[in-house]
């Protein structure tokens, strides 16, 4: 092994394959991780940026097959791992695939002397995802390849990300492997909770646990949204945001939001009211109303609330919270309208209790709720070019997950006086519902009365 140390040590031979791009033999000291599903994983999710030029730093190098995949597709690659024998693996086995050019090996990481490069526009790590680990059978530097700490290595590379003041440019990615099942103490949801959008790309389950890679980045190509001190209707100002591909408004007031059938929906300073317009063309697989139902379901579960079909958030006990609109015309872009109490009041207009998310999130503020939910309907909307985008089905199957929770909860319903009970979600966004006279299908919002512990919910 060039580069290595000056003593022998324990060598063992590694195939890695990524189809249609290359195999490589690895060579991997006994006290590196070697490349495994999880890195084959990951690499047929890197795959999809052949033909890119750019610069990556792949965090946890390991014996380095992901850094030599990113040098075959073409980056400029810095690599880095704490672990001395590691970082002398991947130089040498760059060398012998003859891709050392235009890479950097270093030995640093997270929490231990790692500058991220200015240049930078995609950073890769397949996370330490074994829980933090308690025993001492091993040194420091070979537990870190396998196991989280209590913190989380992923979310101390956002703390990381954040001191440095990386310089994100339209095109910056971060691309992380977590486990997911049982969750680990890394989680893309930290991610999310401070602005990021968090898209799963890719996973595989071995054995007991699934293994997930997630995109991640700053929604709207790091640009921020249109701040207006007042409107009638945020969903009327969308000449504001013309030509972005992710635009925003936000009304630090709206005197005349609309709301469904006819209804007003007003807000103070402390309330949220904003808009989204999007590219009819980047959802138009989605149905009308799967599309209506899928964002009350993204807006609910990042409140830590709940989806009343088709599109209302309401609290625990059955209270309004908010509720989303979505309007198009012919010519115009796809409108999203989102308004949301910041706390409980009673509305003059209708005299009902209302919630807000100060029950669920505490005293934060309207913009930093803002943050939560546009990276979450990012998440899943936002088209960065390289992913595919959501199914009409796969929104189908998350909006009929929130919508039970609900439902678990003892929400019942009422279709022209009859009680029933709600059993599905078609995939146009018509609700299932079971009666004394069988199965049957409601569209109309109109005719459903629901109710939650004998209250009804409106």
């Amino acid at each position: 092994m060039k580069n290595g140390p000056d003593y022998p040590i324990e060598m063992k031979s590694h195939n890695f394959c990524i189809e249609g791009i290359g195999e490589w033999e690895i060579s991997v000291p006994k006290t590196v991780y070697p490349p495994r599903e999880d890195s084959e994983l990951l690499g047929s999710v890197i795959s999809i940026f052949e033909g890119r030029i750019g610069s990556a730093l792949e965090i946890g190098c390991g014996s380095g097959a992901i850094s030599i995949l990113l040098a075959k597709l073409g980056w400029k690659v810095t690599s880095c791992d704490i672990n001395p024998y590691a970082v002398a693996a991947t130089k040498a086995n760059l060398e012998n695939a003859g891709l050392s050019e235009n890479t950097l090996v270093i030995e640093a990481g997270v929490g231990f002397d790692l500058e991220i490069p200015e240049d930078v526009t995609l950073i890769v790590w397949n996370l330490p995802y074994l829980d933090p680990e308690t025993t001492n059978d091993f040194e420091p530097v070979e537990g870190a390849s396998m196991f989280d700490t209590e913190e989380g290595w992923g979310n101390a590379l956002h703390t990381e990300l954040s001191n440095q003041k990386w310089g994100l440019n339209q095109d910056s990615l971060v691309i992380l492997l977590f486990r997911t099942d049982p969750i680990s103490c890394s989680s893309p949801k930290y991610w999310r909770s401070r602005g990021w959008s968090t898209r799963s790309v890719a996973s595989i389950r071995i054995g007991g646990e699934r293994l997930e890679v997630f995109a991640m980045w700053r929604p709207g190509w790091d640009e921020g949204p249109v701040i207006i001190e007042e409107c009638e209707s945020t969903m009327d100002e969308f000449s504001l945001v013309e030509g972005k591909k992710w635009g925003r408004i936000i009304a630090k007031r709206q005197n005349s939001g609309r709301g469904r059938r006819g209804s007003v929906w007003n807000s103070s300073e402390d309330d949220l009211a904003a808009s989204w317009v999007i590219d009819p063309g980047t959802i138009e697989w989605i149905t009308p109303g799967i599309l209506q139902t899928s964002i009350g379901a993204i807006v609910a579960e990042a409140l830590d609330a709940y989806l009343k079909w088709p599109n209302d958030i309401i609290s625990a006990d059955g209270r309004k919270m908010g509720g989303i609109l979505v309007e198009t015309s012919s010519g115009d872009p796809m409108r999203i309208g989102i308004g949301l109490n910041k706390s409980d009041s009673k509305k003059s207009q209708d005299g009902i209790w209302k919630s807000g998310w100060n029950e669920t999130l505490g005293d934060v503020g309207a913009r930093e709720v803002f943050c939560l939910i546009d990276a979450s309907i990012s998440s899943f909307f936002e088209d960065r070019g390289f992913f595919k985008m959501p199914t009409n089905r796969e929104m189908a199957e998350m909006s009929w997950k929130e919508m039970s929770k609900l439902i678990s909860r003892g929400c019942s319903v009422e279709v022209e006086g009859v009680e029933s009970r709600v059993v599905g979600l078609k995939m146009d966004g018509a609700i299932e519902l079971l009666g004394e006279d069988g199965a049957f299908v409601i569209g109309d919002l109109d005719k459903v009365k629901w109710s939650f512990r004998g209250h009804e919910c409106r």
